[in-house]
């Protein structure tokens, strides 16, 4: 009867995390009125960015029971994206930044672009070609940008390594409540790396994959908008 139960879980997990990233969300949304529109429009990519994502992590990194099936595109996958990368993208500025502390940059929406385009052509070479791992090209792309970000604007260097450790930090206790007490064995069932050298899991079921993902998506997102839009805060 138990086991019942929790594989019935399993199919919510991924809807959990959501659930929860959703409540800080709502409550950097009612906070700070001014960080609203900058969260709405990243979280809006995020969530686009994260059904087109998961094309490449079924293949070789998780494979999740979701509400319309399992390794299916689902509407988890744009909630998580919207969530996560909303947040990534204003913690920094909800905890640390003084409202209208604003002051105007050079806009780099053409060169965002081409950084963007570079990494979906290193996506493809390093994962589709050559077979790395999904979830370490992605993160190590991620890095790269970030670094070449903080190069252009090096105003951005705290901002992005604090977002990126926020963020990080965050999911820790969201990961514990799921996957050590929720569903107990979704890693082991759902994520392809369990049963190899780079499954490696912490505080109980915690892959470090996982961290190193948001960490890295967290030093993009974190300072993404800014450098786009030209914002120095």
């Amino acid at each position: 009867m138990i086991n019942i139960i929790l594989t019935s879980m399993d199919k919510y997990a991924y809807l959990l995390i959501s659930i929860f990233l959703s409540f800080i969300w709502v409550a950097i949304f009612i906070k700070r009125r001014d960080l609203q529109r900058q969260l709405i429009q990243t979280s809006i990519i995020g969530g686009f960015a994260g059904l087109i994502a998961e094309h490449w992590y079924f293949r070789d990194y998780w494979r999740p029971p979701s509400l319309l099936g399992t390794s299916v595109i689902s509407i988890e996958d744009f909630l998580f994206g919207f969530f996560i990368t909303g947040i990534a993208a204003t913690i920094y500025d909800s905890l640390f930044m003084k409202e209208n502390n604003v002051k105007e940059e050079k806009k780099r929406k053409r060169f965002f672009g081409i950084l963007f385009i570079l990494g979906v052509i290193s996506l493809l070479i390093f994962n589709t070609w050559l077979g790395v791992n999904s979830i370490f090209v992605s993160s190590f792309i991620f890095l790269i940008i970030s670094v070449v970000i903080i190069h252009v604007r090096k105003d951005l260097l705290a901002k992005s390594v604090i977002s990126g450790l926020l963020t990080m930090l965050i999911i820790i206790p969201i990961y514990a409540i799921i996957f050590n007490i929720i569903s107990p064995d979704y890693i082991s069932k759902y994520f392809l790396l369990t049963s190899t050298r780079l499954g490696t899991t912490i505080l109980g079921n915690i892959p470090l994959t996982e961290l190193l993902w948001y960490f890295s998506w967290g030093c993009l997102a974190g300072i993404g908008y800014d450098f786009v839009f030209g914002k120095r805060k």
